[in-house]
């Protein structure tokens, strides 16, 4: 079919101009699966490159459209050895088509499981590389704000490959160093109090979540595993008292524990910032522990715990993004309002999360068969422009 044929068919098929570029990709196999659409492995066809593309239903968006067209401006201008690139987008009349690098290498818990040793250097390299992701979305006034093992995934399955940060779909361009959003956001257990009582954000939710991070990736749980409702969790949150039981962290350097407790301090503006922390001493060199922490951080990743939290963070994840798409369409992301009443947040928030117990039952044969949603990222502010490739691509 010749290209002005082709191009006559979408105009009497009503398909937007782009879609024009879909011919240059052969589908394949679906990735993953979720509430707004799928993940499809496909081929770029001119050069028979393998890549992600993240297929969204117009019609699961609610009319909340400008969501996802707020992600395709924020990941085509990045350029990072640590963030997924975008390659190209295009649409149709019905979905979106936003085409990622494909990354081969599992998520980080899933790569770490298949080590047969891990020290306290290989955390910590991992985790310098997303805090060095996240400190240049920083310098760009981007807010990750999905910090999360899930969105931290390896490029391949070499032994050195690297960990890239993905997933955009809620992130947000600050307009300035001091601007605050308000939009309900994140993933529960990573999310910062500030979201959860609804105080008000800004860049200090990611050093929040890398905290958190950082802490599961040394020994195989969360900080707050045992605070089980939510009024007991934000009063952990809120102590600035990290515990670090001995039988897992013995051996394991006080400056990583220091590094941990200053990415969880419960006011925003005396967490480490991105570049702070790039430059802690347990980030930039010092002496750490070569104990192997493999069997603890196996023995705390349980499979069946992770499937149950799983079910109740899913629902609490999904309520959130409908919150801030909702949010977003009633007013702008930088109107500022804090909460009359903390209180009474907390306790809509804990019945919400009490009945997303009671029905998780229903739900953990769709948690189980879920696969995560696929990368996000490209190019950089301020960068030269690259150069273009058929069908829409940046090289």
């Amino acid at each position: 079919m010749t290209s002005a044929i082709r191009g006559m068919w979408h105009h009497l098929a009503q398909q937007p101009e782009s879609y024009e570029r879909k011919q240059y990709y052969t589908f394949g196999r679906t990735l993953g699966a979720g509430t707004f659409g799928e993940v499809r492995e496909a081929l770029f066809n001119p050069d028979g490159r393998r890549v992600a593309i993240k297929v969204i239903k117009k019609s699961a968006l609610s009319g909340d459209e400008h969501m996802v067209l707020k992600e395709i401006e924020i990941v085509r201008h990045l350029h990072h050895p640590n963030i997924v690139k975008l390659l190209d987008w295009f649409e149709s009349k019905d979905k979106y088509y936003l085409v990622f690098q494909l990354c081969t290498g599992g998520e980080l818990f899933q790569k770490i499981s298949d080590y047969g040793h891990f020290t306290e250097e290989d955390a910590r390299r991992l985790i310098r590389c997303a805090v060095d992701a996240i400190a240049y979305l920083h310098k760009y006034n981007i807010v990750h704000r999905d910090i999360k093992p899930e969105n931290l995934i390896f490029l391949d399955t070499s032994e050195n490959t690297p960990l890239m940060l993905a997933d955009f779909g809620i992130a947000r361009i600050m307009r300035s160093d001091d601007e605050i959003l308000n939009t309900m956001c994140g993933s529960f257990g990573y999310a910062a109090p500030e979201i959860l009582l609804r105080q008000g954000h800004g860049k200090a939710v990611d050093m929040w979540s890398m905290g958190v991070v950082t802490f599961s990736v040394l020994c195989g749980y969360s900080p707050f595993w045992k605070y089980e409702d939510p009024k007991s969790l934000m009063t952990a949150m809120l102590s600035d008292n990290v515990e670090f039981l001995e039988r897992f962290w013995w051996g394991i350097s006080e400056y990583a524990k220091d590094f941990i407790r200053r990415c969880l301090r419960a006011n925003p503006s005396e967490r480490l910032t991105s570049e702070q922390a790039l430059a802690h001493p347990w980030l930039s060199g010092s002496d750490v522990s070569t104990r192997n922490l493999l069997p603890d951080v196996l023995e705390n990743f349980n499979a069946k715990a992770t499937l149950r939290r799983a079910v109740v963070k899913l629902q609490a994840v999904n309520r959130l993004r409908k919150l801030s798409m909702g949010s977003d369409s009633k007013r702008s992301d930088s109107q500022s309002s804090t909460s009359s009443d903390p209180e009474a947040d907390l306790t809509q928030v804990e019945q919400d999360i009490l009945a997303r117990q009671q029905s998780a039952g229903q739900n953990a044969a769709a948690v189980s068969n879920a696969a995560p949603s696929a990368a996000s990222s490209s190019a950089a502010p301020g960068a030269e422009t690259s150069q273009s490739i058929p069908g829409g691509w940046t090289a």
